[in-house]
């Protein structure tokens, strides 16, 4: 069972049966404040799973009258319901500031949690990373979700998890934010849940070492301890020492890891958790599985996995991650739901209206453009940029391609209308997404709007050209390359992850790699 689902966690993890997750381990927003839109360059249009800023709006009030009505009919929901009662009378019923966004961030969180609990086995465990600016309060959620039967100890929690890392830190002011904190807590508080200890031992440091100055016939090192009556004993050095702090560095920007993801965390970090907390074979979840990484260190590790994430442009960095670090191929190797592999499912995304923007997001990913804040306003659905040469000052600069996404019949005043942002946005080409045909009057007016020239080719493409969206694609992606003629970089290249494979998985790659190439 490794699947990606593409939509939103909590209606995915609603429709989930009970009981069949061994580990979770997530990284979800932090309430952090922070904008990570600045990544898309223009694209807006899920900023809610890039933008960790939160307001006391509508949704967060819905989603407050939603856990209150389940809390009638179920346990976990009234434990949650109580505790964040408990959590307006300390934030003041704030609806503003940020009192007021702690309340919409828990409204958030908190129904997941409660998912959370109820997917994990009776042996299951959970990690979850957060820092210091709402920890605290995630730890009350959980600790009145985990242990709502026993009003008289916190059973379940186990440990919280200090990750440490080096950030550069320039105020004078304060002492430095280098650390996230990760909550640990397991289904069963008895002694059947999964925990590997020689996962958590981790080296010593020379000076450890350089004290047990002995080594034996076999190789391990020990000390002489001398007790006061004169009598001698070996002390063995153990294989590591166990820690709650993690030290493994931040992903910095030249490192061979990162992808460019705005809130990647390090592969060690999770390969440490999952080898701790589950074993091969187990299937691990990670709810907010971002750019993959959790769902890397599961196939890694030989475990099982299931990752859901918002944003298509989460999916495609894990697709061409988990194809180049193992080589597996989407609806192939592993199963993708809420993301469209036929006509017919791109017709079902169409008419559900909840899930209406996310094909648009979907269509202009696929030409190799991000998707923009203007969905389905007649202006721009997608926008890229590629290098263009000017002739004139003999200089290279990037120059913009824009989309346009319509699922209706087309008509030949849209096509006018896209011409005219053409212009407008000061775009040198324009791409025309539709699934139904295109007549040849369209197709006059892009014979009019002319061409443009990439003077390092020589060559000359149509400044608006069309995508009608039908099987053929989906049984050869590649061929959009022949109905879509830009230059050849006009998709920025993307960095590839190092491969991982033992001798087995070396020659399936090799197969796969032919075959796509193919």
């Amino acid at each position: 069972m490794n699947k990606l689902y593409f939509g939103d966690n909590l209606t995915i993890m609603r429709e989930m049966e009970d009981g069949f997750i061994d580990l979770i381990a997530t990284d979800p927003p932090f309430n952090s404040g922070r904008n990570y839109n600045a990544f898309f360059t223009e694209s807006k249009a899920q900023s809610k799973a890039f933008t960790d800023i939160w307001q006391w709006d509508t949704v967060a009030q819905d989603a407050r009258e939603d856990i209150t009505q389940r809390a009638k009919a179920s346990d976990t929901y009234k434990a949650l319901d109580t505790c964040l009662k408990g959590y307006d009378l300390v934030l003041q019923n704030a609806v503003s500031g940020n009192k007021g966004a702690m309340r919409a961030y828990l409204a958030f969180m908190g129904p997941r949690l409660a998912e959370m609990h109820r997917l994990l086995r009776d042996t299951g465990s959970i990690y979850l990373h957060c820092d210091p600016t709402a920890s605290h309060y995630l730890k009350g959620i959980m600790d009145a979700i985990w242990d709502q039967k026993n009003r008289k100890k916190n059973e379940h929690f186990r440990n919280e998890i200090v990750w440490h890392y080096f950030k550069p830190h320039s105020s004078k002011r304060t002492y430095p934010k280098n650390y996230d904190n990760l909550l640990y807590y397991v289904n069963d508080a008895d002694t059947n849940y999964r925990f590997n200890f020689d996962a958590i031992l981790v080296e010593y440091d020379q000076k450890a070492i350089d004290r047990y100055d002995k080594v034996d016939s076999d190789g391990r090192r020990y000390k002489i301890y001398k007790s006061k009556d004169g009598t001698t004993r070996k002390s063995y050095m153990k294989t590591g020492k166990p820690e709650n702090v993690f030290h493994i560095p931040f992903i910095q920007g030249n490192a061979k890891e990162n992808l460019g993801y705005p809130t990647q965390k390090p592969l060690a970090l999770y390969e440490r958790i999952i080898e701790t907390s589950s074993n091969p074979g187990d299937l691990v979840m990670d709810p907010f599985c971002g750019c993959g990484t959790t769902i890397d260190a599961a196939h890694t590790l030989n475990r099982h996995w299931i990752g859901i994430d918002l944003t298509v442009i989460s999916l495609d960095p894990i697709g061409y991650r988990m194809y180049d670090r193992h080589g597996l191929l989407p609806h192939k190797d592993f199963d993708i739901d809420g993301y469209p592999t036929n006509m017919q499912e791109v017709h079902k995304l169409v008419r559900d209206e909840k899930k209406y923007h996310d094909f648009s997001n979907w269509a202009v990913t696929r030409v190799g453009l991000k998707p923009t804040a203007n969905v389905g306003d007649g202006g721009k659905d997608g926008v890229g940029h590629f290098m263009l040469w000017e002739p004139d000052s003999d200089t290279e600069t990037e120059r913009r391609i824009i989309a346009e996404v319509k699922t209706g019949k087309p008509t030949i005043a849209q096509v006018r209308a896209f011409c005219h942002t053409l212009t407008e946005q000061n775009a040198v080409a324009g791409i025309f997404i539709t699934l139904e045909k295109v007549t040849n009057g369209m197709r006059q007016l892009a014979a009019d709007m002319g061409t443009f020239e990439h003077a390092e080719s020589g060559k000359r493409y149509p400044k608006l050209q069309f995508w009608q969206i039908e099987d053929a694609y989906f049984e050869n992606p590649g061929s959009i390359k022949e109905i879509i003629k830009l230059p050849r970089n006009w998709i920025r290249p993307r960095k590839k992850s190092e491969r991982h494979y033992d001798d087995k998985q070396m020659g399936l790659f090799t197969e796969k790699e032919t075959e796509v190439q193919q």
